[in-house]
């Protein structure tokens, strides 16, 4: 097979060949020498192109392994991206899973720790309803049982009504006192007429106001008894009157308005005198005419008659009566420990005792026991 046409063979300069091949550009017969380095050189070329060839097929074989790489990198990080993503989507659920739960969990726990605390208040309220009706009873024993104590000793004694009257009007009077150290209290000399004790408010070292006070310890209510205190009220111009009575008008008790006199058992006298001489010291400062303070003193007396100062009474007794118990109880309990602490200060001396003997022993300057102390 020719490698040059025909016309490439027309077109080439005349030459001359060595005897032998025959040169492919011309067909003529050429020497052995040229047609070696000829077949060379094609096989150079030959050998050159293969290996361009592989080398051509070896990066595009590189080529196409780098970009079978790239593409499974990118899936295999699309793969993890996709997983991540999920497993992110499901820890956050996880998460909002469990913050629900610990939100309901504490919500119930709330829940219970507040019915808890309702059923426990509602159960010391009743509780303190119960005691407190436990001890409004027993007073109401106690008060009566000293009430027929003191009618059978009455009787038993044969005391007159004057003579059990001033043993209460003492009573009264060493109350008032104790309780208004700053205020003027004085009794009235027996044979004078008048109340029992007169008591001047003093506030900021300037009279305020007066309240007169009567005490009646007697079988039974008699009208003349407010009357005749009401009549020393306006004799002495005072502010109020209170009337310290244990026997009271029929279908009242503990505290009764009567012709402008406020009636009062003993034990309420003291909290309606602060109360009264509050309202003298306020009336005094804000320097009303005389038409207010009687409309304030009818409003006054009207809300001392009320069942909520009843209450209110009975409350500030209810609790000063557990204060009385809490003290007597906390008393007890000193002297519990006081007798606890001495037994244990006894037993600390002794056994100082007995330390210092075993030192004194070792060294040589102590008894051999209690009969050589004794000798």
């Amino acid at each position: 097979m020719a490698i040059f046409s025909s016309a490439s063979r027309q077109s080439l300069k005349p030459h001359t060949h060595a005897a032998g091949d025959r040169c492919p550009m011309c067909e003529q017969p050429i020497g052995q020498d040229i047609a070696r380095r000829i077949e060379a050189k094609m096989r150079e070329q030959y050998q050159a192109a293969l290996e361009q060839a592989r080398q051509d097929a070896a990066a595009a074989a590189e080529q196409r392994i780098a970009a079978a790489r790239a593409e499974a990198k990118l899936a295999a990080e699309a793969t993890l991206t996709g997983r991540l993503t999920d497993y992110q989507a499901r820890l956050a659920q996880s998460e909002l899973a469990k913050v629900a739960a610990e939100q309901q969990m504490t919500a119930l726990k709330e829940a219970q720790e507040a019915a808890v605390e309702l059923r426990v208040k509602e159960a010391q309220e009743a509780a303190q309803r119960e005691r407190d009706a436990i001890v409004l009873a027993e007073k109401a024993k106690v008060l009566k049982l000293q009430s027929e104590l003191a009618d059978m000793q009455r009787k038993l004694e044969g005391k007159s009504a004057n003579e059990l009257g001033e043993g209460s009007e003492i009573d009264l009077f060493e109350q008032l006192r104790t309780a208004f150290e700053g205020d003027r209290i004085r009794r009235v000399a027996k044979g004078v007429n008048g109340a029992d004790v007169i008591h001047e408010v003093v506030h900021n070292g300037r009279l305020c106001g007066k309240i007169i006070y009567d005490s009646k310890n007697r079988d039974s209510w008699q009208n003349g008894f407010a009357t005749k205190l009401h009549a020393d009220k306006l004799a002495e111009r005072a502010d109020h009157a209170v009337l310290s009575s244990n026997k009271f008008p029929k279908g009242v008790q503990q505290l009764h308005n009567q012709d402008g006199v406020i009636v009062a058992s003993p034990a309420r006298v003291l909290a309606l005198a602060e109360l009264l001489r509050r309202h003298i010291v306020q009336t005094h400062e804000l320097r009303i005419s005389n038409e207010e303070r009687e409309a304030k003193t009818a409003t006054l007396y009207a809300f001392i008659t009320s069942d909520r100062c009843r209450q209110l009474l009975d409350s500030i007794e209810a609790q000063s009566n557990k204060m009385l118990e809490l003290e007597t109880a906390e008393e007890k309990a000193h002297r519990r420990v006081w007798d606890q602490r001495g037994k244990l200060i006894l037993s600390v001396k002794k056994t100082h005792g007995d330390l210092v003997f075993e030192i004194e022993r070792i060294i040589g300057t102590a008894g051999n026991g209690p009969e050589d102390e004794a000798a």
